[in-house]
């Protein structure tokens, strides 16, 4: 993009929609491509990392919990205004517990594919 340039919501693209999340892209570039995710209420997405992207995220609507670390023991609770930075290869998922669409803007910046599916996280013991 060589130009100021905006997306409205009306001209967002259908979404590309997996079984539990469906994305929005709003811009992309050489190495940064911005989506709005949306999952649904009562989803637990499945495990995945960036790859070699880094991922910052803006709460836009409802709450869910990014659930990460080793067997996926840790977790964070994002809920709308929240901010969240993820550093490449953080195996996580999203859970949405409630019956509210969960709303996220995110930016991917670096190169390779924006989403890795996994099995899940390992246990420190592996």
């Amino acid at each position: 993009m060589d130009e100021v340039t905006v997306t409205t919501q009306a001209s967002l693209e259908a979404p590309d929609e997996t079984a539990d999340v469906s994305r929005q892209k709003i811009f992309e570039t050489e190495d940064t491509i911005m989506v709005q995710s949306r999952v649904a209420g009562g989803i637990t997405t499945g495990w995945h990392h960036n790859g070699d992207r880094h991922v910052y995220g803006y709460v836009v609507e409802g709450h869910a919990m990014l659930e990460y670390g080793p067997a996926g023991g840790d977790s964070v609770n994002l809920d709308v205004g929240d901010y969240v930075y993820v550093p490449p290869h953080t195996i996580r998922r999203i859970v949405n517990p409630i019956t509210e669409d969960w709303v996220i803007v995110i930016s991917f910046v670096g190169s390779g594919p924006p989403a890795v599916s996994v099995d899940g996280p390992q246990s420190e013991a592996e």
